[in-house]
């Protein structure tokens, strides 16, 4: 061991009479580990709560509660954990804190933000003062600080890892999880300038300059000034205008990092508390490998070329800023409504190993006609149906290459899908390309044991709305979901063509639908007036899709307050209301929720209102 390092010192000098050097070994070597016992201690109660809410949930899903729309009844003192849990929710879900421009946090995110960074902090800076009387002082908080950052390094890497641990124990997805990803990051990056400016105050005024001038110094400051650049390039602007140079300088920043920092350790006898985490860093690498391995085709992607991978990707153009990505799913591909993959197109791809997060526009299962539908139908066209046309509407599964596809709908940015829409654009293969899957990914909420589903999205947001609705309209025709009566779909758009992007799977989903669900669809065009769409020549599918009873087609925004408001009212029992659009439609709808969803009306009968907000982009 090097004898010039800090922590060396600091050991030897520790057993020496100096109760400061004494306090403070110890200090540095115990409160590192007191923060992660705290914080272990709060992830396994999340975690109890989570399984507790399963349980629950699993018991009660499909216990049907007949009641009359908009019945309120006497009030009950039995709904008051049921108001109380809604109150909860209102405050520290649906209320939010903006900061700058690029960020809004809801309470929950804000407060458990701010917990963790004052954890961190008061562990690193509580009891820094010398017997003398001296606050603050660098030689108790310099070496504890930087053991803090490292101790807490697996918990940032678990956080940011596709294949985490934490969304199977708290139920929370990766993309959420990415938000303290963030935030633990930046807290470590001050932490760690804290760690370096110590040294640097304590080795200034005892002149040892020498100490600074160490490979192991350098190899810390190196490591820091890596993660501060990491940090920087990870701020939502710069993030979402150059995705491609985040993921170069996040991938190639983390490894000069890690390395620096074990060097750096290492050489004060305490890489242990950093290869850790390169085998956690390593362990996520290696299992996206083996997961990307067997879902292209497993020994097969070995004999499979950049330009003729194993699966083709079908481009097609729905507007200028909109795509419809199709292609035949992998054997050994299964996902839940509502999550998402990684796309890779090697032939238009920047860099090798780049790979986009897009959510799956469509749904692992086939969706069988309704066995009530046979019977409504004949009521309301005997006159014009045949006993063989009534046959056919008992017909229980649906087309074979129905659950044979898997669908990406995307809004055109900068970068990877403006190539993709100039490639579509311009090719003479019938926008066809190969591509590789990495997936699926996330925890989005289920939609069933609900008895009224409210879905808004916008634009490009239809792709993580879209597939609850299928699985909403299956498990009606299944009867797997008889909680659940009514079902409201709010899309808006800016031009009509975007439609063509769901008509042909709605059409194929309202077939034989059934009647024990009652569905209000509502396509709201925000671009043109209502004489341009009149004038829109729509498709042959669209114009079928349009003229469906459960379809409206209406022009300008939705007044999303007053949709939420009429809902709540006509509504008894569950709600769910689920969102993925703009911020400014999810701020619209928590601020309905804040103000239609009161305790009273809820002790009265009135509906327990669940929110889920999906955000666009990681």
């Amino acid at each position: 061991m090097d004898s010039s390092s800090p922590l060396s010192s600091t050991t030897e000098m520790a057993s020496k009479s100096s109760p400061d050097r004494t306090l403070s070994h110890t200090r540095t070597y115990a409160y590192p580990l007191d923060a992660w016992y705290f914080l272990a201690s709060f992830i396994a109660l999340v975690s109890l709560c989570h399984f507790t809410i399963q349980v629950v949930n699993w018991v009660g899903s499909n216990k049907r509660v007949e009641s009359k729309p908009g019945s309120r009844g006497r009030r009950s003192l039995l709904r008051i954990p049921v108001a109380i849990l809604n109150l909860v929710r209102t405050v520290v879900f649906r209320t939010t804190i903006s900061l700058g421009g690029s960020y809004t946090l809801n309470l929950t995110e804000f407060f458990l933000g701010s917990a963790y960074i004052a954890t961190l902090f008061t562990w690193a800076l509580i009891n820094t003062t010398t017997v003398e009387g001296i606050p603050l002082s660098p030689e108790y908080y310099a070496n504890r600080s930087g053991l803090i950052a490292a101790t807490q390094l697996p918990l940032l890497i678990a956080l940011g890892m596709k294949n985490n641990i934490l969304t199977f124990l708290t139920g929370i997805s990766f993309d959420k999880l990415n938000l303290f990803h963030r935030i633990v990051a930046r807290a470590l990056c001050v932490m760690l300038w804290i760690h370096a400016a110590g040294h640097i105050i304590e080795n200034g005024k005892a002149g040892n300059i020498e100490d600074l001038q160490q490979p192991w110094f350098r190899c810390g400051i190196m490591a820091i000034s890596s993660f501060t650049l990491l940090c920087v390039f990870s701020v939502q602007p710069l993030r979402s205008r150059a995705y491609e140079l985040f993921l170069v300088s996040h991938f190639f920043a983390a490894l000069i990092f890690l390395s620096g920092a074990y060097y750096h350790a290492d050489n004060n006898g305490l890489g242990y508390y950093i290869w850790p985490s390169l085998m956690v860093w390593g362990l996520d690498r290696f299992l996206r490998f083996v997961r990307i391995f067997f879902i292209n085709g497993g020994c097969w992607t070995l004999f499979s070329t950049k330009t003729a991978p194993l699966l083709r990707a079908k481009i097609e153009v729905i507007s200028p800023r909109f795509l419809r990505i199709t292609f035949r799913r992998p054997d050994h591909f299964r996902w839940t409504p509502g999550q998402l993959a990684y796309l890779s197109i090697p032939s238009l791809s920047a860099m090798p190993w780049e790979a986009h997060p897009f959510t799956i526009a469509s749904i692992d299962a086939d969706i069988p006609r309704a066995r009530d539908s046979q019977q409504s139908s004949r009521d309301e066209s005997c006159d014009k149906s045949s006993v063989e046309s009534a046959v056919v509407t008992t017909e229980i599964v649906s087309p074979p290459e129905y659950t044979r596809k898997i669908v990406f709908l995307l809004r055109v940015h900068n970068g990877f899908t403006k190539r993709l829409l100039h490639a579509a654009s311009a090719t003479d293969t019938g926008g066809a390309f190969g591509a590789y899957l990495d997936g699926p990914y996330c925890s989005p909420p289920s939609v069933r044991g609900f008895g009224t589903v409210l879905l808004f999205c916008g634009g490009s947001g239809i792709s993580f709305i879209f597939p609850l609705l299928l699985d909403l309209i299956r498990g009606a025709n299944m009867g797997t979901n008889p909680i659940c009566q009514r079902v409201m779909l709010i899309w808006a758009i800016r031009r009509p063509e975007q439609i063509g992007a769901i008509s042909d799977d709605l059409l194929q989903a309202l077939d034989g639908l059934s009647i024990s669900v009652n569905l209000d669809l509502r396509i709201y065009i925000t671009g043109d007036t209502k004489g341009d769409i009149e004038k829109y020549d729509h498709s042959m599918s669209e114009a079928k899709l349009l003229g469906a009873p459960a379809v409206r087609v209406f022009s300008g925004r939705p007044s999303i307050a007053e949709i939420i408001e009429s809902e709540v009212a006509a509504a008894s029992g569950s709600m769910s209301v689920n969102v993925c659009g703009t911020a400014g439609m999810a701020e619209h709808v928590r601020s309905a929720l804040r103000t239609t969803s009161k305790a009273s009306d809820i002790l009265n009968g009135g509906p327990s209102i669940s929110l889920h907000v999906e955000t666009f982009g990681l």
